[in-house]
């Protein structure tokens, strides 16, 4: 899905959500981890990895997590925390290319190439078309003025047809799921209904905007956008299944 914009006002309203989540449930560790996600949309990012340890301190099983956590250490400079927290992603999966991905970023951001080239070529050998780490081991050859070498890089990336934005972290927040989660509902339902003016063409937010407005009891309605994720996806199983409960 397209990169959605967030503003300040949906993300305090989510902050507060939160809060109010944990004051009762302080060991929702998924919570935890919405709230730290909210924060570092924010860019308050000291916030952010104060969530997201507490989260991996309830759920140390979660390598998206310590992802998330990486990424905030990143953005406030600590790369020995960042690397650690990416390093504990590999010790739950070693074969999460995105891992050493990240931990290729943040040697090469502190322009520690030889380090940088070992992680972003462990992330190739998982994934061959991972055009971000190819990407940035032709940069690394540029810099060491090896033009050739980086040229074959960039070439492969184009054959392998891959032209997606390069991003240096991906953080992102379902926050139509996230008030569904806490009961809201009628905010939940706010939020798909502007992400389907956006992307109409998207069957999953029909699907997810059906699960809301059944939750309302909105049947007509929720049986509208099944109806609606089926057209856009004959094979979306969920969307018939659940077209069919709300029929009955």
């Amino acid at each position: 899905m397209a990169e959605t914009v967030y503003n300040e006002e949906m993300l305090d309203e989510v902050i507060d959500a939160c809060i109010k989540h944990l004051r009762l449930q302080p060991n929702d560790h998924e919570k935890l981890f919405y709230l730290g996600n909210a924060f570092f949309l924010k860019k308050q990012y000291d916030k952010a990895s104060f969530c997201y340890v507490k989260a991996v301190n309830k759920n140390p099983k979660n390598p998206v997590y310590y992802t998330h956590l990486g990424h905030a250490y990143r953005e406030l400079g600590d790369r020995d925390q960042a690397v650690a927290a990416y390093e504990s992603v590999l010790s739950l999966n070693p074969k999460f290319a995105d891992a050493h991905f990240n931990i290729g970023l943040v040697f090469f951001e502190n322009k520690i190439y030889d380090k940088a080239l070992s992680s972003f070529t462990n992330a190739l050998n998982i994934n061959s078309k991972y055009a971000a780490a190819r990407y940035y081991i032709g940069r690394i050859y540029e810099d060491q003025g090896l033009s050739a070498k980086a040229m074959k890089e960039y070439r492969q990336i184009l054959e392998d047809s891959i032209f997606d934005k390069l991003k240096k972290s991906s953080v992102t927040i379902d926050f139509g799921a996230i008030f569904s989660d806490l009961g809201l509902l009628d905010q939940a339902e706010e939020e798909y209904r502007r992400l389907l003016k956006l992307h109409p063409e998207y069957a999953d937010l029909h699907f997810h905007l059906g699960i809301i407005l059944r939750k309302k009891g909105d049947g007509d309605g929720a049986m509208e956008q099944f109806r609606q994720a089926i057209k856009l996806n004959p094979h979306y199983m969920e969307a018939r299944r659940k077209y069919w409960e709300s029929a009955q």
